[in-house]
């Protein structure tokens, strides 16, 4: 049989609370955690996307638009009765820049969404590892502690009692 050392129940008694505030403190991290990653995840998966599709969407319609007043500005009749359309041509150029520039970042969404979405994936492994320590382990490790602790106090009240 194994010795022990035993010098106080008190102490294996907070340690016994420390161990179950620990299981249950941790618990709630990892699910805090968890809920934090899954939101990155969202965030970069359909938030960024679908803005930048978005905002790819407005700057077409604009260029439409745009092009359309160019033409029209430049669909007189006789070449003297147009108005000047250095304004609406350089707006024409400012608007495709902004759809050049969506674009890309539509695509840089797209990569950055995947590049995320594998790392949100690897760190779920371990902090699923972890949530199973919180949620099994260390229940477990306390239940027996609590039967340690009990067997304990038995042989202590049998040892006070013999003469």
């Amino acid at each position: 049989m194994a010795q022990s050392n035993v010098k106080s129940i008190e102490s294996l008694e907070a340690f016994h609370a420390g161990l179950t505030r620990l299981s249950s403190g941790w618990e709630d991290s990892v699910q805090e955690i968890r809920m934090l990653i899954q939101r990155a995840e969202a965030y970069f998966s359909e938030d960024r996307p679908r803005y930048w599709r978005d905002q790819t969407r407005i700057a077409e319609r604009e260029l439409n638009e745009a092009k359309d007043s160019l033409a029209q500005k430049r669909a007189a009749a006789r070449p003297g009765d147009r108005p000047p359309a250095t304004e609406a041509s350089r707006k024409v150029q400012m608007i495709e820049r902004r759809l050049r520039d969506c674009e890309l970042k539509q695509r840089q969404a797209k990569a950055w969404s995947i590049e995320i979405s594998h790392q949100c994936n690897q760190l779920l492994g371990p902090l699923a590892d972890l949530a199973e320590h919180c949620e099994h382990t260390l229940p477990a490790a306390a239940r027996e502690l609590r039967q340690l602790i009990n067997e304990l106090e038995k042989y202590s009240e049998h040892g006070n009692r013999a003469p």
